[in-house]
């Protein structure tokens, strides 16, 4: 349960901090799916980044998550850290370069 609650988070956070990234024209979305996304509106961007999550926390109410799928689950909280980590890198060289 706590992977899922670390996803929802994980991804309002990536959500907030891409959309700040891009507006600012600091950076732009790797995932030419997300930018699709985005290029329809900022509210359907932040509806995948909400519902998703929130599925899957839903789903671990019908049937704890177990195997494979708990490994996956796992394995994607480690890609998210990574984005945000990614995220905390161009913020200080943002920050740095604005000096």
């Amino acid at each position: 349960m706590k992977i899922c609650v670390f996803l929802l988070i994980a991804g309002l956070l990536d959500a907030v901090l891409t959309q700040l990234g891009i507006e600012n024209g600091i950076i732009k979305e790797g995932n030419p799916i997300m930018t699709q996304v985005i290029e329809s509106g900022w509210v359907y961007f932040y509806m995948i980044k909400i519902i998703l999550p929130l599925i899957l926390i839903g789903l671990f109410y019908l049937r704890p998550l177990k195997g494979r799928v708990k490994t996956l689950l796992t394995a994607t909280g480690v890609l998210y850290f990574s984005v945000l980590a990614y995220h905390l890198v161009w913020i200080l060289l943002y920050l740095n370069m604005s000096s």
